[in-house]
Parts: C-alpha cells; sequence; structure tokens
C-alpha cells in the first residue's frame, strides 16, 4: 500500500491535486483560527450576530456577480484554447462591465435591510465594504486561477489575508479584549483588499497585449451561460450560508454562532470539493475542448484516488474530535459535537461524489445543474422547518446531511449520463474491476 501511495504522489497530476488540497486545507485551518478565536474574542450573541452578517455578505456578493466569475472560468478557457484574444478582450470588458453595475445594487440593498433592522452605521459600512471587496476576489479570483495561477487566485483569495486577521486576533486574545462584529468585519475587509490588489497586479501582467486587438463579442451565448451560472451561484451560496441565517431566525444568535462554528469544521470535506473545482476548473475544460478525453479521463482517476485517501482520513479525524475541535471555539461549543459529526458526513459524501457540478457547468451542461442544486434547497428548507422545531440544531444539521447526499447521487448520475464519465470514488472500484479482467486474460494467454 505505501509503495501504491509512492508511486501516486510521483504522478504530475497528483501532484498538482495535492497542492491544491494542500492550500485549500491550509486555508481551511486559518479559517478555523479566524473563527475560533473570534468566538472567544466575543460574547455568544455577538458571535452569532457576526457569522450571520458574515453569511448575508457573502450571499449578496455571490448574487452582485450575476454569474460572471463562473462564465469567465467557462470562456476564457475555451477562447484561450481556440487562440481568440479578440472574444478574451470581450468577455473581460463584459464581465467587468456588468459585475460592477450588479454589485452597487445589491450592496445598497444590503446597506437598506441593515438599516431597517436598526443595525448601527459601522456595521452597515462594514458589512456593505466586506460584500464588495469580497466579490472582487471571487470574480479576481477566477480569472487569476485561469490565466497566472491556482495559487495567485485561491491563495490570495482564502490563505494569505486570513494570516494577518489571525494574528490580530491572537493579539486581541492575550489583551483580554472583547471585539464587537463590525471591528472585526472591517478587519476582514481591509486585510482581503491586500490580496485583492495582489490579484489585479498579477493578471494585469499576464494578460496579452490588448491596445491593437478589437473587442468581439458573443453577447447571445454568454446572456444564456451567465442566467444559469447566477442562478447556480445563488443556490450554491444558500447552501453554504443560508442555513446559519434560518438557525438565528428560528432560535437565537448564540445557536446560530453553534451551528456556523460546525458547519465550518465540517467543510474540511467541503475544501476537499473546493480544491477539486479549483484544479478541475484549470485542468479540465482545457483538456475537454481540445478532445483529449485519454488525459481527460486520467486526470478524473487520480483525482478520485486522492479524494478517497483525504475522505477517509477526515472521517476518522472529525468521529474521533469532533467535542474537541469544537470545544476551541468555547465549552458551550462542545456539547453540540453531533451536530459537528452529523454535517460531516453529508460534506464527506458530497467530496465522495467529485467534482460533477464543475464538470456539468463547464462543459455546457449547466442549464442541467441549476434544477438539482435548487431542489436541494428546497427540500433543505423544508426540512429545516419541520426537524428544528423537534430536534433543534441537530435537525438543521440532519436537513442539511440528507439534502446534499441526494444532490450529490442526481448530480453525479447526470454526470455520467451527460458526459459518459464518472467522477466519484465509485469509479475506483470499476477501475480497479477493469484491471483485475485485464491481468486475468493476459494470464490465460500466457498459459495457452
Amino acid at each position: 500500500m505505501i509503495e501504491t501511495i509512492i508511486q501516486l504522489m510521483r504522478r504530475d497530476v497528483t501532484r498538482g491535486v495535492a497542492g491544491t488540497i494542500l492550500l485549500k486545507v491550509g486555508s481551511g485551518a486559518l479559517a478555523f483560527a479566524l473563527f475560533s478565536l473570534a468566538a472567544r474574542t466575543m460574547s455568544p450573541d455577538g458571535f452569532g450576530i457576526f457569522a450571520t452578517w458574515l453569511s448575508v455578505a457573502q450571499i449578496a456578493a455571490v448574487v452582485g456577480l450575476v454569474g460572471q466569475e463562473s462564465l469567465l472560468v467557462r470562456y476564457l478557457n475555451e477562447y484561450h484554447v481556440g487562440d481568440r484574444p479578440d472574444l478574451i478582450k470581450g468577455v473581460l470588458q463584459s464581465s467587468f462591465r456588468i459585475a460592477s453595475a450588479a454589485m452597487l445594487i445589491a450592496i445598497a440593498a444590503v446597506a437598506f435591510v441593515a438599516s431597517m433592522r436598526g443595525d448601527g452605521w459601522l456595521l452597515i459600512l462594514a458589512v456593505s465594504a466586506y460584500t464588495a471587496v469580497s466579490a472582487g476576489l471571487m470574480l479576481g479570483s477566477q480569472i487569476a486561477r485561469s490565466l497566472v495561477s491556482i495559487l495567485m487566485g485561491e491563495g490570495n483569495r482564502e490563505f494569505f489575508w486570513r494570516v494577518i486577521v489571525v494574528l490580530f486576533l491572537l493579539a486581541m486574545l492575550f489583551g483580554h479584549r472583547q471585539l464587537d462584529p463590525a471591528e472585526l468585519i472591517a478587519l476582514m475587509t481591509v486585510a482581503m483588499s491586500v490580496g485583492l490588489g495582489a490579484q489585479i497586479v498579477a493578471i494585469a501582467q499576464a494578460l496579452p497585449d490588448f491596445r491593437d486587438t478589437p473587442a468581439r463579442s458573443e453577447t447571445s451565448r454568454w446572456r444564456s451561460s451567465a442566467l444559469h451560472f447566477w442562478v447556480a451561484s445563488i443556490l450554491e451560496a444558500a447552501n453554504q450560508y443560508f442555513d446559519v441565517i434560518l438557525v438565528y431566525w428560528m432560535l437565537d444568535p448564540a445557536t446560530a454562532g453553534i451551528y456556523f462554528a460546525a458547519s465550518r469544521l465540517a467543510n474540511i470535506f467541503a475544501m476537499l470539493s473546493a480544491a477539486l473545482y479549483s484544479f478541475g476548473a484549470r485542468r479540465l475544460p482545457s483538456l475537454y475542448f481540445s478532445r483529449n478525453h485519454e488525459e481527460f479521463e486520467r486526470t478524473l482517476q487520480l483525482m478520485a484516488e486522492v479524494t478517497a485517501l483525504c475522505v477517509a482520513g477526515g472521517l476518522f479525524v472529525i468521529w474521533i474530535g469532533s467535542p474537541y475541535l469544537l470545544n476551541l471555539f468555547g465549552p458551550h461549543f462542545a456539547a453540540q459535537h453531533w451536530v459537528l459529526i452529523v454535517l460531516a458526513i453529508g460534506t464527506a459524501f458530497q467530496a465522495a461524489g467529485g467534482p460533477s457540478a464543475a464538470i456539468l457547468q463547464l462543459t455546457g451542461h449547466e442549464r442541467i445543474y441549476v434544477p438539482v442544486v435548487a431542489a436541494n434547497v428546497a427540500l433543505r428548507l423544508i426540512g429545516f422547518l419541520v426537524l428544528i422545531p423537534w430536534l433543534g440544531v441537530l435537525g438543521a444539521a440532519i436537513s442539511a446531511t440528507v439534502s446534499l447526499a441526494l444532490a450529490t447521487i442526481a448530480l453525479n448520475v447526470l454526470c455520467r449520463r451527460r458526459t459518459g464519465v464518472d467522477p466519484s470514488v465509485l469509479a475506483l472500484l470499476r477501475f480497479s474491476a477493469s484491471k483485475r479482467r485485464t491481468y486475468a486474460v493476459r494470464s490465460a494467454d500466457t498459459s495457452d
């Protein structure tokens, strides 16, 4: 088994996947440190309010981008393979214009809701600024990942700025100073702005000289794809962040903080899915559009091998260490360790399903992806309304896990039918069976 793992890690694709996963794991560890330190430097209600407004801002950022971040991944790869700098220039200009106008509307809506609730102006300004910078990082990371590197895209989006915030929170903790939500959100915004600036500089250097290139448009294609990407992005954001808002609304701020902490820890597997998406979004579209089917399937197989190892190890860590991990947020968090275990089962199931969602979206099948995600959100909402009054926050975790598992199964079935490939870890079983049959045939031929 050790020899198999060594051979696996020598492969170029495996190293790429492993490097992306390590970046995501490092980002996740920093996020864990950030949120656990935030919980210890805030009151229980303050942390719940912080978690809720953070979720609102993330959803608003996705709404304001109107699907342009996913559209750029789709078309930058296609136009790069086709050597169409005129269309690359056109899609970049179009996306910037649309996203800028829509973001202003989204930020105004967030500020209006916050003012109607009677929140302070400092919190309103902090949440509005965070929404704008977060959207900029989302858009910039997609462009940087396609044109520069995964490190420049994902590193500045999720890793480097968190180091600054964690160091600040450590100073606050040792200084025995308590923060309020507005102060922490403002600090996060400033730190993220540094990463956004680095992305802008790197993208400007990587882009070809467009001054003598006329911009061309495929407006009808872009609009159709952007609409489906937008709806899918909103539904995905709702899957990830709307849970906390509902728990806040149906229970109380302190419980919303507990659910937020458990869901962030369970995201160890969502990070794996995101890492696979990041790697796949950079590598798979170019292989698909250049019709390199052999390398496409080889990449998926190696991604499945890495996924299987990570899921098995992650589930073991969560099962054994859930009370201790939650206790890092505070003693009252540890009592809800079953919430973390249930949520982790759901995200592990999703990770084991592989990048089926990414494959469907990046290969032109984004239309069939939207109904599945919509059904997932609807089923989760119904589960919340039924189970939370009965089981409390554990009911929310059960609803999230069941809906996520059903959506993962549906997406994998659709991926196999529409693209002919199975991105899940189950593909490894068929691959092993195929190798055994091949070995048996060769052995029979030799004996004859």
